[in-house]
C-alpha cells in the first residue's frame, strides 16, 4: 500500500543515497509540517537515522522514551543529514512518532549541526 501522506515527528523509510552512489532504504524522521507537503505536491524534509554513530559531533542518540514505538536497535539522528523527499518515494510508515514533548530538543540539534546556531 502506497504512503500519500506523512506526519510531521513521524519516523518513516526512505530511499537514502550513499556517498558510493548506492541506494539504500533508511528511516528518517519527519522535520516539516504537512502544509509544506499540500503546498508542494507531497514534498516533505527528513532527518536520517542511522545505527551508526560515525560523527558524535552531529548525532543525537534516540531514546526509547522519546518514541511511541521503540526501535529494534540503537539509533540515532544524523542531525547534519536533511533531505527533501516527496510522499511517492517513501518506502514505508512505522506508525511510530518521536513524541512532541522531545522534539523540540531534536529540530535545535539540526539546527545547531547544520547552522551553528541555537533557538530559544
Amino acid at each position: 500500500m502506497a504512503v500519500t501522506r506523512v506526519a510531521q515527528r513521524e519516523i518513516i523509510e526512505v530511499p537514502y543515497q550513499l556517498p558510493d552512489g548506492e541506494i539504500k532504504p533508511h528511516m528518517a524522521l519527519v522535520l516539516s509540517t504537512e502544509k509544506l507537503q499540500d503546498a508542494e505536491d507531497g514534498m516533505f524534509y527528513a532527518v536520517l537515522i542511522s545505527s551508526k554513530n560515525l560523527n558524535p559531533e552531529f548525532t543525537l542518540q534516540i531514546k526509547n522514551e522519546w518514541l511511541s514505538k521503540p526501535l529494534s536497535k540503537q539509533s540515532y539522528f544524523v542531525t547534519h543529514i536533511v533531505s527533501y523527499y516527496r510522499t511517492d518515494e517513501v518506502v514505508q510508515s512505522f506508525n511510530n512518532f518521536v513524541k512532541a514533548d522531545y522534539f523540540d530538543a531534536i529540530m535545535n540539534k539540526v539546527i545547531l549541526s547544520m547552522f551553528d546556531i541555537e533557538l530559544e
